[in-house]
C-alpha cells in the first residue's frame, strides 16, 4: 500500500455468512476488521468500544436497524464514517438519497460489487486524517 491508511473496520449483518464474506473482502484489501456485531444495538456498543474508522452494516436487522444505528454512531463520533449494505432496503421506502442525506458515507447492495467495495475503502484510507462529522453536519 503506498501512503493510505489501514482502515479499522466493524462488520454488522445478522447473517453470519454475509459478516464473514464481507470481513474477508475487506481483509483481502488489506484493512483490518476490529469486530462484528449481529444488530443495530451490538454495532453501537461495538463502535463505542473499538472507535473504528468505518462501520459496515446492514439496514434491515433486528432489535435496532442499520439506519437508526447509524445515526447514534455518527451523533456519538463513535465511527468515521458508516456504509449501508442491503438487498432489499428498497421494501423500506427508503431511496440511496434518503441514506446518504442521513448521513451513510456510502452504500453496497448485496449481492454487492467488490470493485466497489474495494474503491471506497481505497478512498476513505486516504482520507482518515480528516476530523469526522456529525449528522447535523453532513445536512
Amino acid at each position: 500500500m503506498s501512503t493510505e491508511k489501514r482502515l479499522r473496520v466493524i462488520v454488522v449483518d445478522d447473517q453470519e455468512a454475509v459478516c464473514e464474506v464481507v470481513s474477508e473482502t475487506i481483509r483481502f484489501a488489506g484493512h483490518e476488521i476490529v469486530g462484528t456485531a449481529r444488530d443495530g444495538v451490538e454495532a453501537v456498543a461495538r463502535a463505542e468500544e473499538l472507535r473504528p474508522d468505518l462501520v459496515v452494516m446492514d439496514i434491515l436487522m433486528p432489535r435496532m436497524n442499520g439506519v437508526d444505528a447509524m445515526h447514534a454512531i455518527l451523533e456519538a463520533g463513535t465511527a468515521r464514517r458508516v456504509l449501508l449494505m442491503s438487498g432489499e432496503f428498497r421494501s423500506t421506502g427508503m431511496t440511496m438519497e434518503d441514506l446518504y442525506r442521513n448521513g451513510a458515507a456510502g452504500f453496497l447492495e448485496k449481492p454487492f460489487d467488490v470493485k466497489h467495495l474495494f474503491d471506497m475503502l481505497d478512498r476513505w484510507s486516504e482520507e482518515t486524517d480528516e476530523p469526522k462529522a456529525s449528522v447535523a453536519e453532513r445536512n
